[in-house]
């Protein structure tokens, strides 16, 4: 009795030990380097990589009455003004969306933990002048790369 109890108990924990743990998972996101003119106006606490759903329309980010927020998916890591360079990883669920590095005229950490000023974001992001949106389409379990991203503020 004895051991056909310690041959069942060893049977089950080679059965659980066999499973394949969640957090090997594939992942899907984006990922790349942004370039940024060494020279960064005075008035930019920082900058970030934010993501937003594809129907944004990028022509009217300073309108008052349009609702940026309402298109706001995620953002990247805080990137500190006069960076030259960085890297970038951003984790997504598959689907259509739209990329766009922000300079932010408050620091990243107080408009992040401050909800009204969050809601209101279009008050305090500058939109680089010589960079287009990216467009991108997340597959699943596919880190999209993207190249030659450069901003200038």
């Amino acid at each position: 009795m004895r051991f056909s109890i310690s041959i069942l108990f060893l049977l089950l924990i080679s059965l659980t030990a066999c499973e394949e743990p969640d957090s090997l998972e594939a992942i899907a996101g984006v990922t790349g380097v942004v370039q940024f003119n060494p020279v960064w106006p005075d008035s930019l606490a920082g900058a970030v990589i934010a993501v937003f759903d594809k129907g944004l329309d990028f022509a009217r980010i300073d309108d008052p009455d349009y609702q940026v927020i309402d298109y706001f998916i995620t953002y990247g890591d805080p990137i500190s003004p006069g960076v030259e360079s960085a890297d970038y990883f951003i984790q997504l669920e598959p689907g259509e969306y739209q990329l766009m590095v922000i300079g932010l005229l408050v620091d990243p950490a107080q408009l992040l933990a401050n909800e009204e000023l969050f809601q209101n974001i279009q008050n305090y992001i500058v939109v680089p002048e010589y960079t287009a949106p990216r467009g991108i389409i997340i597959q699943e379990k596919q880190i999209l790369e993207q190249t030659l991203w450069s901003v200038q503020f």
